[in-house]
């Protein structure tokens, strides 16, 4: 019950007699005195102290009774006075009715009083609940840590034990220093590894694959398949990536086969399970074919992969064709680079009434990706990825035409630098795609300043491919910009269509 029902109306006396009549009497009219009706209160609450001693209410002054619509308090509304109603009857049935309201009010203001108490005690009771911190941990989060800490116990123990993984990570820390690069070369490399190592241990904190509390996952719109398959195999590529940078970066070492059939599986399944997630993705036209060209990228980086790896001596000769797939992610995204130049197209003047050639083309790429606003960042990053997307398929039709063998000739003859990291160069490009895609789906879902990572999408999605690019020119300056495009003249290139006619004659 409300605090409402504490009060109730106080009826007058006139007007809550009931009508009584008596057959074959007839009765006296009332007095003027008699029938003049006091004003009774809006709202009164009714209470001993407020009732007189022989059943009489004293009202305020000038109160009005509160009319209400339909029962009050169980009782039917009363009818008005009538001259056939005797003062004594309406003084006597006013008077049993008003000592019946005050007792009824008394018993309602001590209901409403002892659930009022319950009420509040049982709110006090619950708010203290709800705010009392829970220091308890779910079944999830112990389980989280105690996996977390078999797997250091795991690596410490795969090493040999405490000492000697001691002795490692010493030896780690002295090749770190020791492998620096002399000059601007070592500040560039330091600087872009350091940071997409910091990306790639920031976004493994953030995804959904390292739970509370050791990991700080933002929440996840969709639980099906394909989004646990993106889930899964984006966390263990950005794992797989940091592994591959860090063996070159502190040892000057080359991952092996295993990790180079494991890491490009990974990239390229979290390249192709993206699609069921921009339903839900909340962004931009804009920022959904951003997503889509990147990864693009990464699928395309896998064939890139492929033709470094297809250079090696042990290499199965059937590499070379399991590049020739990847052509499409390559066409792919250099159509998709191209729609965002057509974008940023300006409109002629007589676009309207006469539209030009531009006009016409620009315009299925405006409708799809929208307004955009040719700002530094953007036109940073869409000439980069541009000159990248045209770049990569020059680089994938070359070694078409060549082969592993003539394509890498020269990298493998005059740049040892280039030979060495084409192992991970299609990896580290693929990580850094890869990176810039989930901080750009932060910015957009408010978890980071969208500022912060419309640069980073900068300087990793754009500047980042060129850099590891040319990492080799970093290692050593003397070498060649693009030692794929230079040919040695004193060997024998033959394109593989020559060389396949050469066998079907019989030469």
């Amino acid at each position: 019950m409300s605090m409402m029902s504490a009060w109730a109306t106080v009826p007058s006396v006139a007007l809550h007699a009931r009508v009584r009549h008596l057959p074959g009497r007839a009765v006296k009219a009332p007095s003027r005195a008699l029938t003049q009706k006091p004003h009774p209160a809006r709202c009164v609450g009714v209470t001993r102290a407020s009732s007189s001693s022989d059943g009489e209410v004293s009202l305020p002054k000038g109160a009005r009774a509160k009319r209400g619509r339909g029962r009050r308090d169980g009782r039917p509304k009363p009818c008005r006075s009538s001259r056939e109603d005797s003062p004594s009857q309406n003084a006597a049935v006013t008077s049993q009715q008003t000592a019946t309201s005050s007792n009824e009010s008394e018993s309602a203001s001590a209901s409403d009083a002892v659930i009022s108490v319950r009420n509040t005690s049982a709110g006090a009771e619950a708010s203290m609940v709800q705010d009392a911190p829970s220091s308890d941990w779910s079944s999830r989060e112990i389980g989280t840590v105690a996996c977390f800490a078999a797997l250091a116990a795991g690596t410490v123990a795969n090493a040999g034990g405490p000492t000697t993984f001691a002795n490692e990570l010493k030896r780690a820390f002295e090749s770190l220093i020791a492998n620096h690069l002399p000059g601007v070369g070592g500040v560039i490399e330091d600087s872009f590894l350091g940071l997409l190592t910091v990306c790639t241990v920031y976004s493994l904190w953030r995804s959904s694959l390292v739970p509370k509390p050791i990991g700080n996952p933002i929440t996840r719109k969709s639980k099906t398949l394909a989004s646990w398959a993106h889930v899964i195999s984006g966390g263990g590529a950005l794992l797989t990536g940091l592994y591959g940078i860090g063996l070159e970066r502190i040892y000057r070492e080359t991952p092996g086969w295993g990790w180079m059939w494991v890491s490009s599986a990974l990239f390229l399944t979290n390249a192709l399970t993206y699609t069921p997630l921009m339903a839900i993705f909340k962004a931009s036209k804009e920022g959904k074919y951003a997503m889509k060209l990147g990864y693009s990228f990464v699928a395309s980086f896998q064939g890139v992969v492929f033709i470094a790896w297809s250079a090696r001596s042990d290499a199965p000769d059937w590499m070379y064709y399991a590049v020739m797939p990847f052509w499409f992610f390559s066409i792919g995204k250099l159509w998709e680079s191209t729609e965002f130049v057509l974008a940023l197209a300006p409109d002629s003047e007589t676009k309207k009434t006469a539209p030009s050639l531009l006009d016409k083309i620009s315009t299925g790429s405006k409708k799809r990706l929208g307004k955009m606003t040719p700002d530094a960042a953007t036109l940073t990053y869409v000439s980069l990825n541009a000159f990248a997307a045209v770049f990569d398929n020059c680089y994938m039709a070359l070694y078409t035409v060549l082969g592993p063998e003539q394509f890498w000739h020269t990298s493998q003859t005059f740049n040892d630098a280039d030979f060495h990291l084409r192992m991970v160069k299609g990896t580290t490009g693929s990580l850094t795609v890869a990176l810039l895609i989930f901080i750009s789906t932060l910015g957009w879902r408010k978890q980071m300043p969208m500022s912060l990572a419309i640069w980073l999408n900068v300087i990793l999605g754009s500047v980042g491919p060129w850099i590891v690019l040319f990492w080799h020119k970093l290692q050593d300056p003397s070498e060649n910009w693009f030692p794929q495009f230079v040919f040695d003249p004193a060997y024998d290139y033959h394109p593989l269509w020559d060389t396949a006619a050469a066998l079907g004659a019989g030469n």
